[in-house]
Order: C-alpha cells, then structure tokens, then sequence
C-alpha cells in the first residue's frame, strides 16, 4: 500500500518518511523541492527495497497542489494514508500582518491541508478504509502577539480535522489529528523555548505505531496536553500578562 505524505522534504516530514519506508510502505512524497524530493525517494528507496516517488508542489498554492495530486492518485487503488506534517512560518507574523503574507501563512498552513484531503479522501472512502491524519500545533491554544496567523490557521485546521472525523468516521476512515509541542526542526531554530524540543524521529514512530487505530485528538509529546489545558482556562487578567 502507498502513504502520500504532504510536506516530506523536511523535518517531521522526512522522518515520516523514512519511518514508513523502514516499515515496507511505498510512497508518495510532496514537497516544493524537486531535486530534493528525489533525492530523499531514491534514498529511501534503496535502502529498504521499496517503492518511493516525488512529487514536486508547493504547498502555499492549495489548487495546483490539488491538481497535482488529482493526477497523481487518479486509477490507483493502492492509497491508504495521507499524512500532512505542513508548516510555515514568518518572523513578521502577528495580528497586523500584511495580507499577502497572511494569506501564504493560511494557505500553507490550513487550505493546503484541505486541498489535499479533498483529492485524496474519496480513494480511501471507496476503500472503506485508510487513515489520514493531520498535525496542529499547541501555539493554536489561545491567542498570541507572535505568530499569531500561524496560531489561527492551526487553530482552523484542528476545527476542520474534527468536522473531518465527523463526517468520515462512517466510511471506516481513521482520521488523526496530532497537536504538537515544540519539535527540533528547522521551524524551531534559534528561538527561546520554555519546554523541550520533541525528537521528529521519536515523533514519527508514535505516529505510525497508531496509524489506522488512533482516531481523535492525541499530543505530542504527552505533557502537552496538561499544558494547554491550563493555558486554556487561565484567566484573562493572568493570560494576557504573558508574552509569546
């Protein structure tokens, strides 16, 4: 059976992917790099002996990432999984963002997901089975001063994953949605962190020991959870005192 993982190039992407191949899956990888994406395909094809390819979109373009994957999946049978560790991020995001940088935040960040699950979830409908899972972020807790469209277009996608679960759940689809603390990525470089930076590779393998048996909500690392709960129901008049 194939995984299409969308945004594979990088980071938990990559460890996805390398984590299923070493578990015999094919694959189908998606990312904005050409060269990269075959690069990282040959790899892992050749070293555990199975099918991987690339395709080359770039995900703040949600209709010609749609269009791809269109042609892509069209008359095949083997797609099971869809797995999206997307993300983007931009030092000049906050509530006064300029629109055009606004808009690729959401686009990469939430409409791109929904693009690809908009192609992608008829095959497994028709199957009667697969998994598609989804990743957030805790940023999305609550509003915040820094990173603040990033936070609102997680904060959509998990409202769009849940409304997924919903609608899919009969068709025997498994849809997963993973909130993630801060992960040792490219995305987290350089910034002043309160809580651990999260393995990608550890991650990953969480993520695919439950793949196709996990449906709902589940965090990553575990003590998030805790965290944001609290973060949640702390009161204004504290909330607001806090910087980030």
């Amino acid at each position: 059976m194939t995984a299409i993982i969308v945004g594979a190039s990088a980071g938990l992407g990559r460890a996805l992917a390398a984590e299923l191949a070493a578990r015999g899956r094919s694959l189908l990888l998606v990312a904005s790099d050409a060269r990269d994406l075959d690069a990282t395909a040959a790899d892992l094809a050749v070293r555990f002996g199975i099918e991987a390819k690339g395709l080359a979109c770039d995900a703040a373009d949600p209709d010609a990432l749609a269009a791809s994957l269109r042609r892509a999946c069209a008359g095949r049978a083997d797609v099971d999984a869809l797995l999206l560790p997307l993300g983007a991020v931009d030092d000049a995001d906050a509530p006064l963002l300029e629109a055009a940088h606004a808009a690729r935040l959401v686009d990469v960040n939430w409409l791109a997901a929904c693009a690809a699950v908009r192609e992608v979830a008829p095959h497994l409908v028709d199957r009667g089975a697969g998994s598609i899972v989804g990743f957030g972020s805790i940023a999305a807790v609550r509003g915040r001063t820094h990173n603040a469209v990033y936070a609102a277009s997680k904060r959509a996608l998990a409202s769009y994953f849940e409304s997924l679960r919903h609608a899919l759940e009969p068709s025997g689809v498994c849809v997963s949605f993973y909130v993630l603390g801060y992960m040792d990525t490219a995305l987290a470089y350089g910034r002043p962190l309160l809580l651990p930076k999260a393995d990608p590779a550890r991650v990953a393998r969480q993520v695919c020991d439950r793949l196709g048996r996990a449906p709902g909500t589940h965090y990553l690392p575990w003590f998030w959870r805790p965290v944001t709960a609290a973060l949640r129901w702390l009161p204004w008049a504290l909330y607001r005192r806090l910087r980030f």
